[in-house]
């Protein structure tokens, strides 16, 4: 199984770039560029609550278990 984020897919959908949600937010590009590849291996929750707040979504709008068959 797999973790899945989506916040490349609500991003684009937002018109956001990585750039202007990380200045808005104040976090570090890296940050939100590393969620949205899914190449993370633990995310801060307080970043995650700020862009979850930012985008007006739930965690799980954002993560999915998507299953290796």
């Amino acid at each position: 199984m797999a973790l899945i984020c989506t916040l490349d897919i609500e991003m684009a959908r937002l018109k956001l770039t990585t750039a202007s949600l990380a200045k808005q937010l104040g976090i570090n590009e890296s940050t939100i560029s590393k969620l949205r590849r899914n190449q993370f291996s633990m995310i801060d929750v307080k970043n995650f609550e700020k862009i979850c707040l930012a985008l007006k979504l739930q965690p799980g709008d954002l993560l999915h278990i998507e299953s290796q068959a």
